[in-house]
C-alpha cells in the first residue's frame, strides 16, 4: 500500500470534513467549492474525450454546467422557487445545444457528434453533481449540511475499506477488463465499512438523516447499495480512462489522480440517494 497516498488521502478528508461541519450550506463559500468542483471535474472530462478523438464544445459545455449548478445550489436553499425554473433552464440548455448544430451545419456528421459529445460532458459531471447540491442543501441552509456530509463518509469509507481489504486479502478480480485492481473482496471491505459508518451515523444523530427519519434498517441496506453503486461509477470512469489509455483523469495530488477520481463514485451515489430519499425515507 502507497503509505504517503494514505496520509495524503486522510488530510485532504480531514480538510474537507472540518469545512463541513463549519461552513453552512447556504453559505456563498459553499457554492464556491462545489462550483470549483464540477469545473476541475468537467475539464478532466472534455479532456478525456478530446484525448478519445470525442468532439465536444468545452466553453458551451463547461459554461451551462456551472450554471446549471449554481442555479441548483440557488433553488435548493430558496423557499419561494420550485424546481420548475430549474428544468426549465435544464431544457433550455438541451435546446441551445441542438440549434447550435445549425451554425456548424457544413459537417452535420461532426456537428452531431460535437452536439453529443457537449451533452456528455454536462449530464456526466454537471447533472450528476447537481443531486450532490440537493443533498447539500438538504434541510436547514443556515446549518452545515448533514445528508451530503454521511453519503461522503459512507462512500469514501467505503471506497478506503475497498483499497485495504482488496490490496491485502484480494485475490478474485471484479472486473478484470476495466480494473484489474479491483476485487470482491475488496467490494465486500467496502460495504462492510460503508455499514459500520451507517451504524455509528445512526446512533449519533438519533435516528435521523438530515431532516429526514432514517429508520436502522436503512443503514444497512444504504451501506450495501452505496458501495456497490460507487464502485460501479468508478468502473465507468475507469472504462473512459482505458478507451483513452490513461491512468488517471488528472493530478490534484500525490497519487490521487484528477477531481473526477476523487467524485467519480458521488457522481452516481448522490442521484441514488436523492431518489431513495424522495421515494423511501421521505415518505
Amino acid at each position: 500500500m502507497d503509505k504517503k497516498r494514505i496520509i495524503l488521502g486522510f488530510s485532504i478528508a480531514a480538510v474537507i470534513i472540518t469545512a463541513l461541519v463549519f461552513v453552512p450550506a447556504g453559505h456563498p463559500v459553499a457554492l464556491l467549492v462545489l462550483l470549483a468542483i464540477c469545473g476541475l471535474a468537467m475539464r478532466e472530462i472534455y479532456a478525456l474525450m478530446a484525448m478519445g478523438d470525442m468532439p465536444a464544445s468545452k466553453k458551451m459545455g463547461m459554461t451551462s454546467g456551472l450554471i446549471f449548478v449554481a442555479m441548483t445550489w440557488w433553488i435548493s436553499r430558496s423557499e419561494t422557487h420550485s424546481d420548475g425554473l430549474l428544468w426549465a433552464l435544464l431544457l433550455l440548455i438541451l435546446l441551445i445545444n441542438f440549434f447550435r448544430l445549425l451554425i456548424d451545419h457544413s459537417d452535420a456528421r461532426r456537428a452531431i457528434r460535437n452536439a453529443l459529445g457537449t451533452l456528455f460532458g454536462f449530464v456526466y459531471v454537471a447533472f450528476f453533481w447537481s443531486f450532490f447540491v440537493r443533498l447539500y442543501l438538504a434541510g436547514d441552509p443556515a446549518q452545515p449540511m448533514k445528508v451530503a456530509f454521511y453519503l461522503l463518509l459512507a462512500v469514501k469509507w467505503g471506497d478506503a475499506g475497498a483499497y485495504f481489504i482488496g490490496s491485502k486479502f484480494g485475490k478474485h478480480r471484479l472486473a478484470p477488463a476495466i480494473s484489474p485492481k479491483k476485487s470482491w473482496e475488496g467490494l465486500f471491505g467496502g460495504i462492510l465499512f460503508s455499514c459500520v459508518v451507517g451504524v455509528i451515523w445512526w446512533f449519533l444523530n438519533d435516528g435521523m438523516l438530515g431532516p429526514y427519519r432514517f429508520p436502522f434498517r436503512h443503514t444497512i441496506i444504504l451501506g450495501v447499495l452505496l458501495p456497490v453503486i460507487g464502485t460501479l461509477g468508478d468502473l465507468v470512469e475507469s472504462l473512459f480512462k482505458r478507451a483513452v489509455d490513461v491512468k488517471d483523469s488528472g493530478a490534484i495530488a500525490h497519487g490521487m489522480g484528477g477531481m473526477l477520481d476523487m467524485i467519480d463514485s458521488l457522481l452516481f451515489t448522490a442521484p441514488f440517494l436523492y431518489i431513495y430519499i424522495q421515494f423511501i425515507l421521505a415518505r
